[in-house]
This record gives C-alpha cells, structure tokens and sequence, in this order.
C-alpha cells in the first residue's frame, strides 16, 4: 500500500474503526488494482446508486422541516449536490468544537469553542431551524440546546426515540440503518479534515477549513458528481433506492468492494448512559 492509500486508510479509521476500515480499503485496492483514477470511478458510480434514497431524504426534510434549514457538513454533504437543497444554509458542526469527545477519531475535547454561538447567529440559525444531519444519538443537538437553541432536528437514522430518522420513519431495521448511516460517510469520503477551530476575521466568524487526503479529496468529489448526475434518472421509491444499497451490503460479507459496508462500525460505549439521562422536554417526536 503506497504513502496515498495509507493516508486514505488513516482518514477512514478515525470515522470507521480498524477493522472496518481495513476491510473497505483493501477490497477496493483489490477491485481498482490500486489505480486512483479507476477507485474513483467506482464512487461516481456509488453516487449515482444513493441519489434516489439521498432525493427522498431531501423531499422528507422539505416536508418535515421549520424555519431555515441547515445542512451539517460534513457527514450529511450529500444532500448538498442536489439542486433542491441549493437555498439551505451549509454549516460545519461536529463533537469537537461542540465540546464533546469522539470515541473513534480519537478527539478529547470537553469546551464548547468560545465562537460557537456567533457562528450559528451569523450563519442564520438565531431563530428557529431545522437541523439535518446524519445522526445517530444526538450529542451534538444536547450541546447546541444547552447553549439556549431553538431549533428542529432531523436525522438520516435516528438511534434517539426522541430525535425524528428518516430511515426509521420509511421503516428500516435499526442494524440495517445503522450499516446505511456508517456507509454513507465511507461512501462519501471527506473532501475536508474535521474542522477543530472557529476563526474570527473582520467580525466575521467562519470555521477553519483543511482539505483531506489526497484520495479521500478525489473519490468524495466524484460520488458527490454521481449524486447530482443521477437527478434525471427514473425514480423509485425510498424503500427501493434502500434495499438496492443493502443488497450491496450482503455482497461486500463476500470480500467484494461495492462502496457499502458489510457490518456496522464500533457503537459509542456511552450509547446507553447517553440515552437514559437525556432530558425529557427535549422530543421531537
């Protein structure tokens, strides 16, 4: 494995775990031949097999969804590429300048960064917003609520009874759901690090953005092309557009690369604790 594929599979660990990680990049190093440009094929390809379940998430969000609405980057980017979510408010949260450590990448944070809440009021997100993410728990939404938030979260899968999913709302298994969400970021790859910082210039606050990896950078560009190419395709109903990605799931136990995982990643060890001490009035069920 050359210096550009050990980077790949470093930026993929500190989302996936070891093992996971492992598994998905020596099968696509098996199915590429190690070629970049070949890899990235396969991930326009991938995108253009989400677009129809990343299309009915959107069309969900549109129904469900209060006041502006605010993508989170980076986990839930892909919505990002269709024309529909071009008027949503892009904003870059994640546990570390959140406050809260991450278990998987290894961050530790435990303070909220000092220019959080300037950020959001800057950002549009001083009134009532929607708020779409990934999921799975919520640790983030907790944080943004004790800093007096008014908002509406929306996840792609919910692990929390009391945060809405659209995966559980359309009927999907959690464990299914669950391998959907993990294989939504590795089939996404990150064209940005996890942003740590929150600069101020001019009065103005934005978050300090680097770019990923060299490969994490080429193949996360080309699934966001397949998702916004695919918009023309022929529509088929979400239950569909998630049963032909889990058949892709059963096919990688086999050893082969098809962009989607075949198991779930570790789960968060305080998952319990976490549930069972959120606040009651927080439920937007």
């Amino acid at each position: 494995m050359n210096k550009q594929w050990q980077e790949f599979h470093k930026t993929l660990t500190k989302e996936l775990g070891e093992e996971l990680a492992n598994e998905f990049v020596q099968s696509l190093l098996k199915k590429s031949g190690g070629c970049p440009k070949k890899a990235a094929q396969f991930f326009y390809e991938l995108g253009l097999k989400w677009a129809p379940l990343m299309n009915a998430w959107s069309h969900w969000i549109e129904k469900h969804g209060e006041g502006t609405i605010a993508l989170i980057l980076r986990d839930a980017k892909p919505l990002g590429a269709l024309p529909a979510t071009k008027k949503w408010k892009r904003l870059y949260l994640n546990r570390l300048t959140c406050g809260v450590p991450d278990e998987l990448s290894g961050d530790t944070s435990i303070k909220q960064h000092p220019l959080l809440k300037r950020y959001l009021s800057q950002n549009g997100c001083s009134e009532y917003f929607t708020f779409v993410d990934s999921g799975c728990y919520g640790s983030v939404v907790l944080e943004l609520c004790k800093l007096g938030l008014n908002f509406h979260p929306l996840f792609f899968f919910s692990k929390n009874p009391n945060i809405p999913g659209f995966l559980n709302e359309i009927g999907i298994s959690m464990i299914e759901g669950e391998i959907l969400n993990d294989s939504l970021e590795c089939g996404f790859p990150h064209m940005r690090a996890r942003p740590s910082e929150l600069v101020e210039k001019n009065g103005k606050v934005r978050v300090d953005l680097c770019s990923s990896d060299r490969l994490s950078v080429l193949f996360g560009n080309a699934a966001m092309r397949g998702v916004h190419d695919a918009m023309y395709s022929s529509a088929i109903s979400a239950n569909e557009a998630a049963e032909s990605l889990l058949v892709l799931s059963r096919q990688a136990h086999l050893g082969e690369f098809t962009g989607v995982l075949s198991h779930t990643s570790p789960e968060w060890s305080k998952k319990n604790e976490f549930l069972s001490t959120w606040p009651k009035h927080l439920c937007w069920m």
